[in-house]
């Protein structure tokens, strides 16, 4: 098999910090201490108003609101705005909302000098709910950029819900967007144990960050959140019907988090993001994306995850069910390097178009190792799995590519042109299209042609679902090793013996008890 030229194990060391053993680059974002906080409110429901709530603002520091243990919902009379360091705890109780009507938190950064000091502002344990904007941008939060110099700000948010907020589409910046929060040229985004539902803004339906440096999100769900705009960038959005990340020299780690059933109608119906630049990164680690869609019927695409020009990695992730004219799954594109591994690609559709679990980048190098790309559908196309142009700089190690199916039968369902680099132990089913239709490409040199006894899909133990293997797998056993492969499994179980190929590792389920501790 060839030997791989490609710097790719020292890049996935650099975005994953151990390329064999699998550790978890993950930040935890942890709620501020409230110890001696002020207190809002005398204990009672209905006794903080939006002029309390602004004076604390004013002040800066740490506040905890006393309304009582029920839930409390305060319908704000004027958007809040915040200038300086300050901790809003709501206690699990509170509800701020704008009444359909205005934005509840603006973000500003009074001192336009270089040497300003930053400020974090943070929020936990609290709902923003039902906010409201006609300017385009933040429906519930908005940290705009105006004359101060850039990367001053922080926002931190931690046990938080952001429910039914808009940021209507005004037809002016094609940048628009961010449902619930929308932030630029922030120094970090940590989001944690949040809840993002059925916000809207016409990119990002739920979050949108322009020109930050770090955005970190961990253990939290988007559900539900809609991108309205249409036809891109340029255009007038539609992209990223969750989550967007746009701007060079910056950081995204998204880890242990849900993107389930959000909409798009241009590009990235999860997750999208443009990185200009080799020292950009994404990384995702635990991560699912389940039954996101593109809608728009016109030549956008993407429904589970977008990314552009900069490294990036994916770890132990599934992509489940998602939908859009092509790349139902994952889409790569430009100078993108990267890596999957002990990750499930299956049940994505492709509409119209190929590559119903993803499409790569053929200029760039990329790796999949120990992955399942299985039961994937192009309707009117092919390439039901991979989709890539030849020649290209992708590389295959233990991967399971099985029952991916297209529309053409003329064409090859699995991958349309084979992988530059065989890393060894890849297996692949069938090898005959139906009704005469033709062989398969094979997706290395060596790959075996065998049905692997998949399992349906399942949740097997771990962070995101996984096909098991059958007890008479030929996949079971006889993988193969090497740099990239993990000594886990995606469901961060051990190996049992040689690798197995695919994402699932047969019998580790006895080794993971097996000394008494998990």
């Amino acid at each position: 098999m060839p030997s791989c030229p490609r710097p790719l194990v020292a890049l996935a060391i650099a975005l994953l910090g151990s390329a064999a053993l699998a550790q978890s680059f993950c930040t935890a974002v942890t709620p501020e201490s409230t110890a001696g906080a002020t207190l809002l409110g005398n204990g009672s429901a209905g006794s903080v108003s939006t002029a309390q709530i602004q004076a604390a603002l004013d002040a800066g520091g740490v506040y905890r609101f006393n309304v009582g243990a029920a839930p409390t919902t305060i319908v704000l009379t004027a958007t809040l705005n915040a200038t300086r360091a300050v901790v809003l705890d709501g206690a699990g109780v509170v509800t701020l909302s704008g009444g359909g009507v205005r934005r509840i938190l603006s973000i500003n950064n009074p001192n336009p000098a270089q040497n300003a000091p930053h400020f974090t502002v943070a929020l936990q344990h609290i709902t923003l709910a039902d906010a409201s904007v006609s300017d385009g941008r933040g429906g519930a939060i908005y940290k705009p950029h105006g004359y101060e110099y850039p990367h001053k700000v922080s926002l931190k948010l931690s046990h938080c819900r952001f429910s039914n907020n808009l940021a209507a589409l005004d037809a002016t910046p094609q940048d628009d967007g961010g449902g619930a929060f929308y932030g630029e040229l922030l120094e970090r985004i940590d989001i944690g144990n949040c809840v993002f539902q059925n916000n809207r803004g016409s990119n990002g339906g739920a979050v949108y960050s322009l020109g930050s440096l770090a955005v970190n999100l961990v253990d939290s769900d988007f559900l539900a959140n809609q991108a309205t705009g249409t036809g891109g960038n340029p255009g007038n959005g539609g992209n990223a019907g969750a989550l967007g990340v746009d701007g060079a020299n910056r950081s995204v780690d998204v880890c242990r988090t849900r993107f389930i059933d959000n909409t798009s109608n241009a590009f990235g119906a999860g997750f999208f993001s443009v990185m200009y630049d080799q020292t950009s990164r994404t990384r995702f680690e635990d991560v699912l994306f389940r039954h996101n869609r593109q809608l728009n019927p016109s030549g956008q695409h993407s429904g589970g995850a977008y990314l552009q020009d900069g490294p990036w990695a994916i770890e132990r992730s599934a992509f489940i069910d998602n939908e859009a004219n092509g790349y139902g799954g994952l889409f790569v594109a430009g100078n993108a390097p990267g890596l999957i591994r002990n990750s499930t690609f299956s049940g994505n559709i492709a509409r119209t178009g190929l590559g119903a679990a993803m499409a790569l980048s053929a200029s760039a190098d990329i790796d999949i190792v120990n992955s399942t790309i299985a039961n994937n559908v192009a309707t009117a196309a092919f390439a039901g799995g991979i989709a890539i142009s030849s020649p290209n700089r992708l590389r295959l190690t233990n991967v399971i590519l099985a029952n991916n199916s297209g529309g053409n039968r003329w064409v090859s369902w699995g991958i349309n042109n084979a992988a530059a680099f065989d890393g060894g132990g890849n297996q692949q089913w069938p090898q005959q299209r139906p009704d005469g239709g033709g062989a398969e490409v094979p997706m290395t040199a060596s790959a075996q042609f065998a049905d692997p006894l998949l399992a349906p899909l399942a949740n097997n133990g771990g962070a995101t679902p996984t096909h098991a293997l059958d007890p008479a797998s030929g996949a079971r056993n006889s993988g193969v090793g090497g740099a990239l492969v993990p000594t886990v499994d995606q469901r961060n179980y051990p190996r049992a013996g040689a690798p197995d190929r695919g994402a699932f590792e047969y019998g580790a389920e006895g080794l993971l008890h097996a000394d008494g501790f998990e």
